[in-house]
Protein backbone atom coordinates (compact mmCIF):
# COMPACT_ATOMS: atom_id res chain seq x y z
CA UNK A 1 0.00 0.00 0.00
CA UNK A 2 1.55 3.27 -0.95
CA UNK A 3 2.76 5.28 1.78
CA UNK A 4 1.12 8.54 2.54
CA UNK A 5 4.48 10.53 0.92
CA UNK A 6 4.04 8.51 -1.83
CA UNK A 7 0.48 9.54 -2.22
CA UNK A 8 1.49 13.17 -2.05
CA UNK A 9 4.43 12.50 -4.65
CA UNK A 10 2.53 11.26 -6.96
CA UNK A 11 -0.01 14.42 -6.13
CA UNK A 12 3.31 16.51 -6.83
CA UNK A 13 3.91 14.76 -10.24
CA UNK A 14 0.63 14.40 -11.89
CA UNK A 15 -1.30 17.79 -10.68
CA UNK A 16 1.27 19.79 -9.76
CA UNK A 17 3.17 18.88 -12.84
CA UNK A 18 6.42 19.59 -10.86
CA UNK A 19 9.62 17.99 -12.28
CA UNK A 20 10.62 14.54 -11.87
CA UNK A 21 14.01 15.69 -9.85
CA UNK A 22 11.99 18.84 -7.71
CA UNK A 23 9.48 15.89 -6.69
CA UNK A 24 12.57 13.26 -6.11
CA UNK A 25 14.20 16.30 -3.97
CA UNK A 26 11.56 16.92 -1.92
CA UNK A 27 10.46 13.07 -1.17
CA UNK A 28 13.93 13.51 0.42
CA UNK A 29 13.01 16.03 2.96
CA UNK A 30 9.88 14.43 3.73
CA UNK A 31 11.36 10.83 4.59
CA UNK A 32 14.06 12.69 6.46
CA UNK A 33 11.38 14.53 8.22
CA UNK A 34 9.18 11.03 8.46
CA UNK A 35 12.36 9.00 10.17
CA UNK A 36 12.87 11.82 12.40
CA UNK A 37 9.10 11.50 13.65
CA UNK A 38 8.99 8.60 13.71
CA UNK A 39 12.09 8.11 16.82
CA UNK A 40 9.51 10.10 18.70
CA UNK A 41 7.17 7.59 18.34
CA UNK A 42 4.23 8.99 16.38
CA UNK A 43 3.36 8.48 12.77
CA UNK A 44 4.28 10.96 10.22
CA UNK A 45 0.43 12.48 10.33
CA UNK A 46 0.10 12.94 13.84
CA UNK A 47 3.64 15.06 13.85
CA UNK A 48 3.63 18.16 16.29
CA UNK A 49 5.10 21.83 15.31
CA UNK A 50 7.80 20.65 17.85
CA UNK A 51 8.93 17.97 15.48
CA UNK A 52 8.97 20.60 12.50
CA UNK A 53 10.67 23.04 14.94
CA UNK A 54 13.53 19.95 15.91
CA UNK A 55 13.76 18.93 11.97
CA UNK A 56 14.75 22.44 10.86
CA UNK A 57 17.36 22.78 13.91
CA UNK A 58 18.94 19.45 12.79
CA UNK A 59 19.28 20.53 9.21
CA UNK A 60 20.81 24.18 10.49
CA UNK A 61 23.32 21.80 12.90
CA UNK A 62 23.99 19.64 9.90
CA UNK A 63 25.54 22.50 7.75
CA UNK A 64 22.62 22.81 5.28
CA UNK A 65 22.66 26.21 3.76
CA UNK A 66 19.40 28.01 4.24
CA UNK A 67 17.77 28.09 0.83
CA UNK A 68 17.83 23.70 1.29
CA UNK A 69 16.49 24.01 5.10
CA UNK A 70 13.70 26.55 3.42
CA UNK A 71 13.01 23.75 0.59
CA UNK A 72 13.12 21.29 2.99
CA UNK A 73 10.57 23.51 5.58
CA UNK A 74 8.33 23.94 2.19
CA UNK A 75 8.01 20.42 1.60
CA UNK A 76 6.61 19.73 5.12
CA UNK A 77 4.64 22.42 4.92
CA UNK A 78 3.13 21.41 1.32
CA UNK A 79 2.57 18.05 2.45
CA UNK A 80 0.51 18.95 5.54
CA UNK A 81 -1.50 20.94 3.45
CA UNK A 82 -2.13 18.18 1.35
CA UNK A 83 -2.90 16.08 4.35
CA UNK A 84 -5.20 18.28 5.38
CA UNK A 85 -6.82 18.87 2.54
CA UNK A 86 -8.01 15.29 2.02
CA UNK A 87 -8.37 14.17 5.29
CA UNK A 88 -5.62 12.40 6.45
CA UNK A 89 -4.11 14.81 9.55
CA UNK A 90 -6.28 17.25 11.36
CA UNK A 91 -3.60 20.35 11.70
CA UNK A 92 -1.11 21.40 9.70
CA UNK A 93 2.84 21.26 12.55
CA UNK A 94 4.33 23.59 10.01
CA UNK A 95 2.12 25.79 9.07
CA UNK A 96 3.69 28.87 12.07
CA UNK A 97 6.84 27.59 11.62
CA UNK A 98 9.15 30.39 10.06
CA UNK A 99 11.69 29.69 7.20
CA UNK A 100 14.95 31.10 7.92
CA UNK A 101 15.95 34.12 6.30
CA UNK A 102 18.21 34.37 3.00
CA UNK A 103 21.34 36.05 2.44
CA UNK A 104 20.74 39.70 1.05
CA UNK A 105 22.55 39.00 -2.34
CA UNK A 106 19.88 36.47 -3.37
CA UNK A 107 16.57 37.12 -4.80
CA UNK A 108 13.37 35.98 -2.61
CA UNK A 109 11.52 33.72 -4.71
CA UNK A 110 8.98 30.62 -4.38
CA UNK A 111 9.41 27.06 -4.64
CA UNK A 112 7.71 25.54 -7.70
CA UNK A 113 4.81 23.59 -5.58
CA UNK A 114 4.10 27.34 -3.68
CA UNK A 115 4.05 28.64 -6.71
CA UNK A 116 1.45 26.23 -8.11
CA UNK A 117 -0.66 26.03 -4.80
CA UNK A 118 -0.48 30.51 -4.62
CA UNK A 119 -1.72 30.41 -7.95
CA UNK A 120 -4.42 27.66 -8.31
CA UNK A 121 -5.89 29.13 -4.64
CA UNK A 122 -6.36 32.37 -6.09
CA UNK A 123 -10.47 32.96 -6.97
CA UNK A 124 -10.72 33.63 -10.67
CA UNK A 125 -13.95 34.36 -10.72
CA UNK A 126 -15.22 38.34 -10.60
CA UNK A 127 -13.65 41.66 -12.19
CA UNK A 128 -10.87 41.23 -9.46
CA UNK A 129 -10.54 37.41 -9.56
CA UNK A 130 -9.91 36.84 -12.87
CA UNK A 131 -7.54 40.09 -13.32
CA UNK A 132 -5.46 38.91 -10.20
CA UNK A 133 -5.07 35.23 -11.31
CA UNK A 134 -4.27 36.60 -15.03
CA UNK A 135 -1.65 38.99 -13.15
CA UNK A 136 0.23 36.40 -11.15
CA UNK A 137 -0.12 33.49 -14.29
CA UNK A 138 1.32 36.62 -16.37
CA UNK A 139 4.14 36.82 -14.16
CA UNK A 140 5.28 33.77 -13.73
CA UNK A 141 4.93 32.75 -17.14
CA UNK A 142 6.66 35.63 -18.61
CA UNK A 143 9.20 36.72 -15.68
CA UNK A 144 8.68 40.19 -16.84
CA UNK A 145 9.06 43.06 -14.48
CA UNK A 146 6.32 44.65 -12.98
CA UNK A 147 6.69 48.07 -14.90
CA UNK A 148 6.52 46.31 -17.45
CA UNK A 149 2.92 44.48 -17.18
CA UNK A 150 1.62 47.60 -16.11
CA UNK A 151 2.82 48.62 -19.60
CA UNK A 152 1.21 46.00 -21.60
CA UNK A 153 -1.99 46.11 -23.68
CA UNK A 154 -3.88 44.10 -25.59
CA UNK A 155 -2.44 45.38 -28.71
CA UNK A 156 0.99 43.59 -27.50
CA UNK A 157 -0.49 40.55 -27.18
CA UNK A 158 -0.51 37.50 -29.85
CA UNK A 159 -2.37 34.71 -27.29
CA UNK A 160 -2.60 32.47 -30.42
CA UNK A 161 0.76 32.37 -30.62
CA UNK A 162 1.41 32.48 -26.63
CA UNK A 163 3.61 35.66 -26.64
CA UNK A 164 3.62 39.48 -25.80
CA UNK A 165 5.70 41.94 -26.69
CA UNK A 166 6.67 43.93 -23.45
CA UNK A 167 8.57 47.21 -23.00
CA UNK A 168 11.57 46.63 -20.22
CA UNK A 169 14.76 49.49 -19.24
CA UNK A 170 16.03 51.84 -21.91
CA UNK A 171 12.62 51.54 -23.59
CA UNK A 172 14.02 48.43 -25.26
CA UNK A 173 11.58 45.72 -26.45
CA UNK A 174 11.37 42.11 -26.14
CA UNK A 175 8.60 39.07 -26.81
CA UNK A 176 8.39 37.17 -23.74
CA UNK A 177 6.53 33.77 -23.88
CA UNK A 178 2.97 32.81 -22.44
CA UNK A 179 2.00 29.70 -21.01
CA UNK A 180 -1.49 27.90 -21.75
CA UNK A 181 -2.45 28.63 -18.23
CA UNK A 182 -1.41 32.64 -18.55
CA UNK A 183 -3.49 32.59 -22.14
CA UNK A 184 -6.14 31.16 -20.91
CA UNK A 185 -6.52 33.34 -17.78
CA UNK A 186 -5.81 36.22 -19.84
CA UNK A 187 -8.45 35.10 -21.86
CA UNK A 188 -10.92 34.75 -18.82
CA UNK A 189 -9.98 38.39 -17.75
CA UNK A 190 -10.87 39.99 -21.38
CA UNK A 191 -14.60 40.14 -21.02
CA UNK A 192 -14.51 41.48 -17.83
CA UNK A 193 -12.15 44.42 -19.19
CA UNK A 194 -14.01 45.15 -22.04
CA UNK A 195 -17.37 45.65 -19.98
CA UNK A 196 -15.66 48.99 -18.22
CA UNK A 197 -14.03 49.73 -21.18
CA UNK A 198 -17.55 49.46 -23.28
CA UNK A 199 -17.89 53.20 -24.19
CA UNK A 200 -14.24 53.16 -26.18
CA UNK A 201 -13.85 52.26 -29.59
CA UNK A 202 -12.36 48.95 -29.71
CA UNK A 203 -9.33 50.65 -31.08
CA UNK A 204 -8.79 52.96 -28.12
CA UNK A 205 -9.80 50.06 -25.62
CA UNK A 206 -6.59 48.14 -27.42
CA UNK A 207 -4.52 50.51 -26.38
CA UNK A 208 -5.34 51.01 -22.88
CA UNK A 209 -3.29 49.51 -19.90
CA UNK A 210 -4.41 45.08 -20.10
CA UNK A 211 -4.82 45.32 -16.21
CA UNK A 212 -7.58 47.89 -14.93
CA UNK A 213 -7.90 48.98 -11.50
CA UNK A 214 -11.29 49.18 -9.74
CA UNK A 215 -11.67 52.59 -11.22
CA UNK A 216 -11.12 51.63 -14.82
CA UNK A 217 -8.14 53.09 -15.12
CA UNK A 218 -5.02 51.62 -15.73
CA UNK A 219 -3.65 49.01 -13.23
CA UNK A 220 -0.15 50.98 -11.29
CA UNK A 221 2.87 49.29 -10.34
CA UNK A 222 2.17 49.84 -6.66
CA UNK A 223 -1.65 48.65 -7.38
CA UNK A 224 0.24 45.44 -8.50
CA UNK A 225 1.90 45.52 -5.55
CA UNK A 226 -0.49 45.71 -3.33
CA UNK A 227 -2.41 43.37 -5.11
CA UNK A 228 0.60 40.79 -4.28
CA UNK A 229 0.70 41.34 -1.01
CA UNK A 230 -3.22 41.64 -0.01
CA UNK A 231 -3.25 37.89 -1.98
CA UNK A 232 -0.58 36.38 -0.50
CA UNK A 233 -1.40 37.49 3.11
CA UNK A 234 -4.88 35.65 2.44
CA UNK A 235 -2.92 32.46 0.96
CA UNK A 236 -0.96 32.00 4.55
CA UNK A 237 1.79 30.85 2.82
CA UNK A 238 4.04 32.53 5.85
CA UNK A 239 5.59 34.38 2.83
CA UNK A 240 6.01 38.01 1.71
CA UNK A 241 6.49 38.07 -2.08
CA UNK A 242 6.63 41.41 -4.16
CA UNK A 243 5.79 40.72 -7.44
CA UNK A 244 9.59 40.96 -8.58
CA UNK A 245 9.52 37.73 -6.41
CA UNK A 246 7.37 36.25 -9.32
CA UNK A 247 10.35 36.81 -11.90
CA UNK A 248 12.96 35.46 -9.32
CA UNK A 249 10.97 32.47 -9.15
CA UNK A 250 10.19 31.78 -12.75
CA UNK A 251 14.70 32.66 -13.38
CA UNK A 252 14.96 29.99 -10.72
CA UNK A 253 12.70 27.30 -12.16
CA UNK A 254 14.04 27.77 -15.51
CA UNK A 255 17.58 27.49 -13.97
CA UNK A 256 16.85 24.84 -11.80
CA UNK A 257 15.28 22.93 -14.99
CA UNK A 258 18.16 23.20 -16.71
CA UNK A 259 17.98 25.84 -18.89
CA UNK A 260 20.95 27.16 -20.46
CA UNK A 261 21.66 30.66 -18.28
CA UNK A 262 22.23 32.65 -21.76
CA UNK A 263 18.77 31.65 -22.87
CA UNK A 264 17.45 32.61 -19.26
CA UNK A 265 19.18 36.25 -19.54
CA UNK A 266 17.59 36.67 -22.86
CA UNK A 267 14.16 36.04 -21.44
CA UNK A 268 14.58 38.47 -18.41
CA UNK A 269 15.89 41.76 -20.97
CA UNK A 270 19.54 41.65 -18.94
CA UNK A 271 21.81 43.16 -20.30
CA UNK A 272 24.85 41.37 -18.64
CA UNK A 273 25.34 38.01 -17.86
CA UNK A 274 26.54 38.36 -14.23
CA UNK A 275 22.70 39.77 -13.24
CA UNK A 276 21.59 36.57 -14.01
CA UNK A 277 23.88 34.18 -12.51
CA UNK A 278 22.50 34.87 -9.10
CA UNK A 279 19.73 33.11 -10.15
CA UNK A 280 22.29 29.57 -9.57
CA UNK A 281 22.40 29.38 -6.17
CA UNK A 282 19.17 27.14 -5.55
CA UNK A 283 20.41 24.84 -7.80
CA UNK A 284 24.00 24.13 -6.64
CA UNK A 285 22.89 20.52 -5.77
CA UNK A 286 21.94 20.08 -9.63
CA UNK A 287 25.78 21.61 -10.72
CA UNK A 288 27.62 18.69 -7.99
CA UNK A 289 25.16 16.27 -9.53
CA UNK A 290 26.65 16.58 -13.06
CA UNK A 291 30.20 16.76 -11.81
CA UNK A 292 29.98 13.98 -9.67
CA UNK A 293 28.35 11.64 -12.69
CA UNK A 294 30.94 13.29 -14.99
CA UNK A 295 34.56 14.18 -12.95
CA UNK A 296 36.92 11.18 -12.82
CA UNK A 297 37.77 11.65 -9.82
CA UNK A 298 34.39 12.66 -7.80
CA UNK A 299 33.36 11.49 -4.85
CA UNK A 300 31.03 7.99 -4.44
CA UNK A 301 28.63 6.82 -2.33
CA UNK A 302 28.62 2.84 -2.35
CA UNK A 303 30.66 2.98 -5.49
CA UNK A 304 27.64 5.29 -7.21
CA UNK A 305 27.98 8.68 -8.19
CA UNK A 306 25.70 11.49 -7.70
CA UNK A 307 23.17 9.80 -5.75
CA UNK A 308 19.84 11.65 -4.42
CA UNK A 309 20.94 11.16 -0.70
CA UNK A 310 24.21 12.90 -1.29
CA UNK A 311 24.30 15.91 1.17
CA UNK A 312 26.31 18.36 -0.43
CA UNK A 313 27.58 21.34 1.71
CA UNK A 314 24.80 22.30 2.93
CA UNK A 315 22.18 20.88 0.01
CA UNK A 316 20.04 17.84 -0.66
CA UNK A 317 18.60 16.10 -3.93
Amino acid sequence: MPSLIDGYLAYLGAIRSLSPRTVAAYGNDLRMFSALVEEAGRPVESAEPADVRDFVASLVRDGYMSSSVNRALSAVKGFYRYLVRYGHASSNPAKDVESLPMARTLPAFMFEDEMAEFIDGTPDDGFAGARDRAIFETLYSTGCRVAELAGLTPADLDLRAGRARVTGKGSRQRVVFLSDAAAEAIRAWLPYRSARLAAMGDDEARRVGLFLNAKSGPLSTRGIAYIVERRMSAAGLGRRLSPHGFRHSFATHLVGRGADIRVVQAMLGHQNISTTQVYTHVDMARLREVYDGAHPHARTSGGATGGTNDRIKGTTR
